[in-house]
Order: structure tokens, then sequence, then C-alpha cells
């Protein structure tokens, strides 16, 4: 995020780890001579409220929202729509600084409200089936612009009756594992700021190798969703570009990987075309491919 008054990047307190979020906060306010209490109350305004901008912060003095807003950023997309299907599924676009438009979707059953969300602005995959890789790719979302939509769709689900937020998704817009940059921290925030279990949190991908691995050797049991789509690289290519780059062997060795590491679990996603990827024989080749991280 960019200070509108010069070319200083500020720190954004929505994209930080909470151990740093709370570190910052603390030095801001110690060297103004504040309480330590004002430390707890951004805090909380920031993981268990939903404020949207320092100003927000109603239990703060004016005078110490002003320099925090000049101090931190404070990411908070505009919402540019929503749209609500007669089944509760809400769907937000939500308008970034730079004017770049991304959606998350409130996915509500009787045991769950889910939230999908976005990684990128548009998506450089280009999946044959996938609207997302049509448009192309525009830019990496921050830290703060994933974790964001998450605040805002919780702010809109408990103003309208939906209760909060159980589960995570990151099956919108994007590859997340190509912008591990700015996903990786957002699992830790979710997790640790927002008290989301890991177990609750899936990040969904078309087969990033490196970052399979890297999510194999992170001690919290996130779950991993794989976009596999066939059961072979010839077919596979056809269908997932990306697969030329890490052809399906790769792939499964690093699924191995993360099976192997204990309690991490695999979901296999599979878009059937007609005529391409349905018939039998890909069936019964498919269920061998998959076969052994179904237990």
């Amino acid at each position: 995020m960019i200070s509108r008054a010069s070319t200083t990047v500020l720190p954004d307190l929505v994209g930080l780890l909470p151990d740093e979020a709370e570190s910052l906060v603390t030095a801001h306010f110690e060297e103004r001579g504040q309480p330590r209490y004002r430390v707890r109350q951004v805090l909380g305004w920031l993981y268990e409220r939903d404020a949207s901008s320092f100003d927000e912060m109603s239990n703060l003095p004016a005078a110490e929202r002003a320099t925090l807003a000049e101090h931190f950023a404070f990411t908070a997309p505009e919402t540019a729509k929503v749209s609500r299907s007669t089944d509760g599924t809400a769907k937000h676009l939500w308008k970034l600084e730079d004017g770049e438009l991304i959606e998350s979707v409130l996915i509500p059953t009787q045991s769950r409200l889910t939230l999908c969300i976005s990684s990128q602005a548009g998506c450089a995959m280009a999946c044959t089936f996938c609207a997302t890789g049509w448009a192309g790719y525009r830019r990496q979302l921050t830290t703060g612009e994933i974790v964001a939509q998450f605040r805002g769709a919780r702010a809109w689900a408990r103003e309208n009756g939906y209760g909060d937020i159980s589960n995570i998704v990151f099956m919108g817009m994007g590859e997340p594992l190509v912008n591990r940059k700015a996903v990786i921290p957002t699992l830790g925030i979710l997790n640790k700021g927002y008290g989301l279990g890991a177990r609750r949190i899936t990040v969904s991908t078309v087969g990033i190798v490196p970052g399979i691995l890297e999510m194999a050797a992170m001690p919290e049991q996130y779950k991993l969703a794989v976009s596999i789509h066939a059961p072979t690289h010839e077919l596979r290519q056809q269908l997932i570009p990306v697969e030329k780059k890490y052809p399906l062997p790769d792939l499964l060795d690093a699924l191995r990987e993360f099976d192997a590491a204990g309690g991490k679990r695999i979901t296999f996603e599979y878009v059937m075309i007609d005529g391409v990827n349905d018939s039998l024989e890909v069936a019964d080749q498919l269920a061998r491919v998959v076969g052994e991280f179904t237990s």
C-alpha cells in the first residue's frame, strides 16, 4: 500500500502476521507515550470486529486514529457489487485501490459458512475450461488484499444473518501457489489472527510443485485441493498448459510428500468435459492415479 501523500510504503496492518502487527503498533504507541491498552484496542478492531478504517475505531481518541492513519495502511476494498442467489450464496465484487476487480463467494450450508477467495487479479494458468483463465492475468494480490476479502465478507455475513465464516477455500480468481509470497502469510494471519483452524483452510492448485512442497513442509495441517482434470500427462497438457512445466509424475511425487507429512488432507477436483476426459477408460486411469491418496 502506498501513502497518497508521498511515495513512502506504509506497513499494512491487515497484511501483517499478528505478532508483527502487535509489535509495530506497540512501538507506535510507546513512542507517543500512550498506555498499553491502546494496542489491545487496535488489535480488537483488526481481528475481532469489522473496522474498515482507523476512523471507525471509536474507542480511540481522534488524535490517535489520525496518527495511526499517518503511519499505517489499512486495506479495505470497496464493495462494487453483491449478488445473492436463491440458495443464499453471495458473490462479492471488490474494487481495489488501483481499480482492479476481484471476487469472493460466500457459500452457506447447514453446518458451515465457507468463503471462496481470490489470490490474483486474473490468472495466467490459461486452463482451457476456466473463464478466469480466458480473461488473462493482471497482477498478484497483496497479503492485505487477500485478507481484506475475508474481513469484508465476514462483516457482510454478520450484518445479513449468515453468522461467522467457518471455512476458507482459495478457489477464486488466480493460482494461489504462484502467489506464495502473499498466500503463505495469509494462511498464518487467518489461522493465528482470526482463529480459523488450519484444517478449515483449503488451498486449491492446478499443480504448482514447488508450492505443494512448501506446504508439505509447514507444521500446520492446511488442506490441499488439486485440480487434476486428467489422469495422464498427454491428456492433462491439453487442458492445463502448466502440465508442460510440472508434469503429472512430478506432481504425484509432490503429493506423496505432502501426504507423508501426516494429517494433511488432499482433495482432487475434476471437471468432466464431454468427449475429452469423461470415458470409462479415463475413469479407470483416474481411479488408479488418485487411489493411493484416498484413505
